[in-house]
């Protein structure tokens, strides 16, 4: 740590006025922050952990996603090759299976993946097909432990509009509080970004909106420029160098978004979105999702919150997708298309590039003598096995992360013997510290964790 840095306070954040309104900046963890040693903060405290979710609807091919050997020295496979850069963090769980009920395929899939609990059917409501949850997603239930300590109890946000909006809250949104009561996602990354750095913010967890009345007319960090500089005379080298790669982060995600959405009214930056279900943004899924993802790491590294989730396309999702050059929607596909299905195996490897990108943004932001992935526990997966049959068994789940050092490293396959997947929510929930023996609920209920994901 260098000599020149003077003590300052974690909760630190930097101030200014943008077209008079209030402009604040949270600061990422600096060595002035940290203990003599690097690894905690100043007064003792552990560096945070944080816990994430990334969710694609229509489940996998199997046979070209499930690694053929265990252990360590797993096989990348088709599907899992993206993951290569970041291999050392992610683990596979294969052989465990959503043991909640198949009432209904990706609806009860996508609730008992999440909150280890039955859905609830809403059909008696004269909606086809409709559920809920009926516990909280796994998000939440960590939120709900450690999001009193962040502005924002936890984001969420979306990259693929095409989410159904006939069969209940299940397949709409992703995060849940309890019956009927999701978290929305949030669309946009330049209503996102005006939520977490830009002006006009109305403080309240998950529900956290932005004032429609104020617009990102300018930089935000050109607001908070003097402060800035005052933080620099107080800093030593390392931290400064630290401080200019944090805000050419958020510069360059500024020109990102801006360029992005020029066509786009300056109005819908600032407001929360109603959520429009067209499938216009199906075109951008990889430059959305990048910035998306970008936006949750400094989010993060700026202790704006410590739960995220990403729903990178809906249950049964009719996602199409462009880029790839394919004809017709991700759900149909898993249904109709013939032979080994190689449209539905391309889309699968590039969801899985996608989750890439996410967990190498987390990577590149440095934290303490490691980076944000380190300190970060996340699942991936989805609300069936394989899209064609609706299948339950044999869940597609990924962990990734060091959990603090709660997760084993480098990452693992892991072939279940207990076969439910509750198993992996509760040994999730135990790496972040939350003091619990059992989770879930009925055929999802279990008090057994995951032998060799732990570290």
């Amino acid at each position: 740590m260098s000599s020149t840095n003077r003590r300052i306070d974690r909760r630190t954040v930097l101030r200014g006025l943008c077209s008079g309104a209030a402009v604040s900046v949270g600061l990422p963890v600096l060595e002035a922050m940290l203990d003599t040693h690097g690894v905690a903060l100043a007064d003792g405290s552990p560096l945070p952990k944080r816990f994430g979710v990334f969710f694609w609807g229509n489940g996998v091919r199997l046979g070209t996603f499930v690694p053929k050997t265990t252990g360590a020295g797993y096989a990348l496979t088709e599907a899992l090759n993206p993951l290569m850069n970041v291999k050392e963090y992610v683990s596979v769980l294969s052989g465990y299976d959503v043991k909640t009920g198949n009432e209904r395929g990706h609806h009860a899939g996508c609730v008992g993946i999440l909150s280890g609990a039955p859905m609830i059917s809403q059909d008696p409501r004269g909606a086809p097909y409709a559920s809920t949850f009926s516990a909280p997603s796994i998000d939440q239930v960590v939120a709900a432990a450690v999001g009193k300590s962040t502005r924002f109890r936890s984001l969420e946000v979306g990259v693929s509009k095409n989410v159904s909006t006939s069969e209940g809250t299940t397949l709409r949104y992703l995060s849940h509080n309890g019956p009927d009561n999701p978290n929305p996602p949030e669309y946009s990354p330049k209503a996102l970004y005006a939520r977490v750095f830009g002006m006009g913010l109305r403080a309240g967890g998950a529900q956290a909106t932005v004032d429609p009345k104020l617009a990102l007319r300018r930089s935000v960090l050109s607001a908070v420029k003097d402060d800035v500089n005052s933080l620099r005379t107080r800093l030593g080298k390392n931290d400064q160098r630290r401080i200019d790669q944090h805000f050419e982060s958020i510069r360059a995600l500024e020109n990102q978004i801006s360029t992005s959405e020029m066509a786009q009214p300056t109005a819908a930056a600032c407001s929360a979105p109603t959520m429009p279900m067209d499938t216009a943004g199906d075109a951008n899924l990889t430059s959305t999702n990048l910035a998306m993802s970008k936006l949750l790491a400094l989010s993060l590294a700026c202790d704006q919150t410590r739960v995220f989730s990403v729903q990178f396309s809906g249950s049964v999702g009719g996602t199409s997708y462009p880029e790839l050059k394919i004809s017709g929607n991700h759900h149909a596909l898993t249904h109709d298309e013939g032979g080994d299905q190689p449209q539905v195996r391309s889309i699968t490897t590039f969801i899985m590039a996608r989750f890439a990108a996410l967990l190498e943004a987390l990577k590149g932001v440095q934290e303490g003598e490691g980076n944000l992935l380190d300190r970060s526990v996340i699942l991936a997966s989805s609300d069936c096995s394989e899209g064609q049959p609706h299948s339950l068994n044999n869940y597609p789940i990924l962990v990734a992360g060091g959990g603090g050092g709660a997760l084993v490293h480098p990452g693992v396959h892991i072939k279940g013997t207990s076969g439910n997947a509750s198993d992996v929510l509760l040994t999730l929930l135990q790496a972040m510290d939350l003091q619990v023996t059992t989770f879930g609920q009925k055929g999802g209920q279990t008090t057994r964790t995951v032998s060799g994901l732990r570290a």
